[in-house]
């Protein structure tokens, strides 16, 4: 974990308790695959940053394979922030063998790793030339950049739910939505994370937002990142005082620099609260299979 880690974890001895119950946490055995929408607020909320630390503390923390999807045209998404600095499409022929995969192995054709074994899907990369250009016959690619799939939900369709059993978490990472656009979001997650600067205003969008993720029947958290650096004393009890769980993220310039960093350069705060997001989503996935099991 680094230096600036062990040296928190010798001087906290009340945190190395709480480091190892978040471990167990997000190690925790789930009966049920289990997909994570991420989706921001607005623009530069920290949406790509919180999903490529989520992914990435699952992927490294469970024995099981995890998968992360770019579904927004964010330029450094949470792919890049999990480390992936090669393009990973997804062509026609990988997505016919994925739909009909009928054992783990074939679920993973067409994927690439990080150095980390994190399999990632970015569903915004260039069309490759076998699939053809303008693939939208409707229309939907009209305006879109030369060369890259249109924003069009149903790709995740297409690409990643006829396998998607055979991963214990599918994160993806939506980019902004608000109430009219995150119908398509709800119908592919059973659980979702909304990302929101730690300001006031945002933080009402956001809560705004998540109950009309509950309304929906999903379950829902509130990642609060501190992108402007306007964390105050007040932010903490702010958090606790929000209809909603929420888990705050600190603000850390690794998050800004020309590639990406590994978690060893990440600050202790920022690792300790992606474990600490990690952990309620684990608990939420558990909550849902419990909840099926009962209706059972």
């Amino acid at each position: 974990m680094g230096r600036a880690w062990t040296t928190l974890v010798a001087s906290l001895p009340s945190r190395a308790e709480e480091l190892r119950r978040l471990d167990e946490a997000v190690r925790a055995p789930l009966a049920l695959s289990t997909r994570v929408g991420v989706v921001g607020v607005a623009g530069g909320s920290g949406c790509s940053t919180v999903g490529g630390l989520l992914a990435s503390v699952l992927s490294s923390r469970r024995d099981q394979r995890i998968l992360l999807v770019n579904a927004s045209r964010t330029a450094r998404s949470a792919l890049w922030h999990a480390g992936l600095t090669t393009p990973a499409p997804s062509t026609p022929a990988d997505e016919t063998a994925r739909r009909a995969a009928r054992r783990s192995d074939a679920a993973t054709v067409g994927l690439v790793q990080t150095l980390g074994g994190l399999y990632c899907l970015d569903l915004a990369a260039p069309v490759p030339e076998a699939s053809g250009a303008g693939s939208g016959s409707d229309g939907a690619d009209s305006g879109a950049e030369a060369g890259v799939r249109p924003a069009d939900d149903s790709r995740w369709w297409e690409a990643v739910a006829p396998a998607g059993r055979f991963f214990d978490f599918v994160v993806t990472d939506w980019g902004v939505r608000d109430a009219s656009t995150v119908g398509r979001v709800l119908s592919a997650s059973t659980a979702v994370v909304v990302t929101t600067p730690a300001d006031r205003t945002s933080l009402q969008r956001a809560v705004d937002l998540a109950r009309t993720v509950e309304e929906a029947g999903v379950q829902v958290l509130l990642a609060v990142d501190d992108v402007r650096r306007e964390r105050t004393a007040a932010l903490g009890e702010m958090l606790r005082l929000l209809p909603v769980p929420a888990v705050a993220l600190p603000y850390d310039r690794a998050h800004g620099a020309a590639r990406p960093v590994g978690s060893h350069r990440l600050r202790a705060s920022t690792t300790l609260a992606a474990l600490r997001l990690a952990a309620a989503v684990v608990d939420v996935a558990g909550r849902r299979a419990d909840t099926r099991g009962s209706a059972a």
